[in-house]
């Protein structure tokens, strides 16, 4: 545990010199992210009815946090096994008995700073076109549980789609399909009640609707299609199960490569 520790702080120290002071991405970054919500969101008040505007905009700020969290999860986690390969820092990280979990552990700060800023972004975007949102926290056992759900799930989502990019070497339909169109056609911008019937079933057979319904629920916003109760148990449980599965997955993926060899990175 000491050892993992110590890797993650390296990998902390690293990461945030290289991308955030000798670098502009910061800045670059929050520029292209504020441009890029208000594509989304502005349309959105197209929809605004008289008295509806603070629900609205609380939907739309919720859904926009979901949406946050999966491409932090993409971009911070994932795609961090794809960079470690171009740079051919994968290899040593593996051949010196490192876990690559600390390089996942030492760039969570980052992570959340960045989610923290491009949240804010989001809400000052939703406050100016939407109206302010009106967020009341209905249930706090709720919400800590879907909180905690939902990290759960992104650490796991990132496994899954970290190892197969390694199994790949590149984006293709089946990344593109986990990593985009899944956990956001479940439930990530639209609460499960909204949906047709077939997508809601579909929807609840994945991990990643769970989470979400709950946010929404315990936030007062929409409430779930199954009971609440029965939304945090299999939330709970399906998180923890999907969390086992992804771990082994890229673990699986990690002793392919050292036999095999690592293939060639590309995102596109």
């Amino acid at each position: 545990m000491r050892d993992l520790i110590r890797s993650a702080k390296a990998v902390l120290v690293a990461y945030f010199i290289g991308e955030l002071v000798r670098s502009k991405g910061l800045t670059y970054g929050l520029l292209s992210l504020a441009v890029w919500l208000s594509m989304f969101i502005v349309p959105a008040s197209l929809f605004v009815k008289g008295g509806m505007e603070s629900s609205l905009s609380a939907g739309v700020l919720i859904g926009s946090a979901i949406f946050l969290a999966y491409s932090t999860a993409t971009w911070d986690w994932a795609v961090l096994l794809r960079w470690l390969m171009q740079l051919g820092i994968l290899e040593y990280v593996v051949a010196s008995g490192s876990s690559i979990f600390s390089h996942y552990l030492g760039t969570v700060p980052v992570s959340v700073a960045w989610y923290s800023m491009a949240l804010t972004i989001a809400y000052a975007i939703v406050s100016v076109f939407l109206g302010p949102p009106k967020v009341v926290l209905v249930d706090p056992v709720a919400f800590a549980i879907g909180v905690l759900s939902l990290l759960i799930v992104l650490m796991a989502y990132s496994f899954i789609l970290g190892g197969t990019l390694l199994a790949a070497g590149t984006a293709g339909p089946i990344v593109e399909f986990i990593g985009w169109i899944l956990p956001i056609a479940t439930g990530g911008l639209t609460p499960l009640a909204f949906m047709p019937k077939p997508l809601q079933v579909l929807a609840y057979s994945t991990p990643f609707s769970y989470p979400a319904e709950l946010l929404r629920y315990s936030l007062g916003v929409s409430n779930p299609v199954l009971e609440p109760s029965l939304v945090i148990f299999i939330g709970a449980a399906y998180s923890m199960v999907f969390l086992g599965l992804s771990s082994i997955y890229l673990k699986y993926q990690i002793r392919r490569m050292l036999k095999e060899g690592v293939r060639s990175a590309a995102l596109f």
